[in-house]
């Protein structure tokens, strides 16, 4: 009888305690839950294995010399020209161990796996130079997380190849740039992206003004979910061919907390294209298909 009275006595305290320490995990898990912050990251010693693809439909009218305009429908490309764009790359970045300096190294090996271009239903040649075109890049990423490119397609990379690369490396690292402070569901922020892309031999730049919208959806098993609204206009020229884009649309991302890492990413987009020439002149609106998926290990 004793000893049962004193097994009741402490029984009790015991079950408070259990059920505040269940509570508190529960409220801890929560918690977790609520907030997060994000940033994108490189790690050394991973493996980054990517797929993208993009599907591009085009409804455009053509004007200009008569001559081009029939040759183009002796060729069975009339108004309204309807053309399809089907691409995809997949490709490797590898990371090495850390230096002395707390850098590491990286190659990275990007191959276009499909490519083709119709018009009207014909389609394009597409030359050997470019379906089979493979990129190779071999650099490193300082503690700061800096890209630096040492070389690319097997050769060394000259001062203009390196300020090129950095410019490309600066612009892929800035994709996002997360708030400094946790985001909780809900919340949303913006990043405005004026760039200036060098074109290499044809000359020129591309101007690009890129504004985008990312909104916290939630967070469970370790991921984020984002909703991403962006905006973006485009401006360039080839050999006397002015070319101007605009659009806007709706993507998904979803980002790995662990890995610091978007593991996929969803958009449909609506596009306005305008090609102004001496000779012919096109307006089109397109809807662009895009995804693209991170293996991490």
């Amino acid at each position: 009888m004793h000893l049962n009275r004193t097994l009741k006595t402490h029984y009790k305290p015991m079950k408070k305690i259990c059920l505040i320490a269940l509570l508190c995990l529960i409220f801890i898990q929560v918690k977790a839950q609520d907030g997060a912050t994000f940033k994108i990251k490189f790690k050394p010693n991973y493996t980054y294995k990517s797929d993208i693809s993009v599907n591009m439909k085009l409804d455009a009218n053509a004007t200009g010399d008569p001559d081009i305009i029939d040759k183009l429908k002796s060729s069975g490309i009339t108004n309204p020209i309807t053309a399809l764009l089907d691409m995809g790359f997949n490709g490797v970045m590898k990371t090495g161990s850390t230096g002395a300096d707390n850098s590491f190294p990286l190659t990275m090996d990007y191959k276009i796996a499909k490519l083709s271009v119709s018009a009207n239903g014909q389609e394009a040649p597409i030359p050997p130079s470019v379906s089979e075109k493979d990129i190779k890049i071999v650099g490193s990423i300082s503690q700061d997380g800096v890209m630096s490119i040492d070389s690319a397609a097997g050769k060394k990379a000259d001062d203009s190849t390196k300020n090129q690369m950095k410019q490309m490396m600066e612009l892929f690292q800035k994709k996002i740039q997360f708030p400094a402070k946790a985001m909780k569901p809900g919340e949303s922020f913006t990043q405005t992206t004026p760039m200036n892309l060098p074109m290499g031999k044809n000359g020129g730049n591309i101007n690009v003004n890129y504004s985008t919208t990312y909104k916290l959806v939630s967070i469970s098993d370790g991921k984020a979910f984002f909703d991403v609204v962006p905006n973006f206009s485009m401006d360039f020229s080839i050999q006397k061919i002015a070319i101007n884009m605009s659009g806007t649309g709706l993507g998904k991302m979803v980002y790995s907390i662990k890995d610091n890492f978007p593991i996929s990413n969803e958009g449909n987009f609506t596009l306005k294209l305008k090609v102004t020439s001496a000779k012919v002149n096109v307006d089109a609106t397109g809807d662009i298909k895009t995804s693209s998926t991170t293996v991490i290990n």
